[in-house]
């Protein structure tokens, strides 16, 4: 009986053992896959949340209203220094293009007496930036409108220290040989500017001089021992290789003169370098 007892014993031991072996991995395979899931959960306050389609667009196309404006100065900017260099590169083109037209037309040797009496050739102003003007001390007004046009030009010039590699010189030159004698031009030209040289010659020498630069001049009717020397109204700018440059009319002003003589200075300079 006590043997029969002892094997129903075993028996139930060894099925509890089974079953409890059984149920042991189902709940380790809970417990398993139920940790992940927390640590998601946790990791979920830590690390930061996917933006929404609609806001990844707001941040792919935030351009503020600066932004667009300081490109805009950036690019109008550039345009026009380009659109500058092109027009600075078109005027010294077309500086050289009439200088190398002018010195085969007009300027040539001459040969007179300053307004001290000195005799002077063309080679005599070499290395000199020349604006020569013809007229007579005689002219009642056309003549002192322009010498005081000339006087504020060469004041304009000589401020600019970038010409006193190459001075400037204005040039009065009388085409009424008769009367303008050197004492008579060297009173007339102080009354305009300190800086002035009168040249006079005797009728041959002017009237060849003239017509090297192509200047007209003729003298009018007497009437007792007064006359009118009609006459070309332009001034002549020569470069100091001796050089027929550029010319000046009545229409111009002294400012809109200095300034064209400073480009043709320029030019020159940058060609000579």
């Amino acid at each position: 009986m006590s043997m029969i007892s002892h094997l129903f014993s075993i028996r139930a031991t060894t099925c509890l053992t089974r079953n409890i072996l059984r149920a042991t991995p189902i709940r380790l395979l809970s417990s398993a896959s139920s940790s992940p899931n927390k640590t998601t959960n946790a990791n979920d306050h830590i690390l930061p949340k996917e933006l929404p389609s609609s806001e990844k667009r707001k941040a792919k196309f935030n351009i503020s209203w600066k932004t667009v404006s300081v490109t805009f100065i950036g690019a109008a900017s550039l345009i026009a220094f380009i659109y500058y260099l092109d027009q600075r590169k078109m005027q010294k083109r077309k500086v050289l293009q009439r200088a190398a037209v002018g010195k085969m037309a007009i300027g040539g040797p001459f040969s007179l007496i300053t307004h001290e009496r000195k005799p002077v050739t063309d080679k005599d102003f070499r290395g000199q930036w020349l604006l020569i003007y013809f007229g007579f001390t005689h002219c009642p007004d056309i003549c002192p409108e322009e010498l005081e046009k000339l006087s504020e030009i060469t004041d304009l010039l000589r401020r600019d220290k970038s010409t006193q590699k190459n001075p400037f010189q204005p040039v009065f030159v009388s085409v009424d040989p008769e009367r303008d004698t050197p004492e008579l031009v060297s009173t007339y030209i102080k009354d305009y500017s300190p800086h002035f040289i009168g040249l006079t010659g005797t009728r041959e020498q002017v009237a060849e001089m003239c017509k090297h630069y192509r200047v007209y001049f003729s003298q009018g009717p007497k009437v007792g021992d007064d006359y009118i020397v009609d006459h070309a109204i332009i001034m002549y700018l020569i470069n100091p290789n001796g050089e027929f440059v550029d010319y000046y009319g009545r229409n111009k002003n002294a400012k809109e003169v200095a300034y064209a003589i400073e480009q043709h200075m320029n030019a020159f300079k940058e060609s000579n370098k």
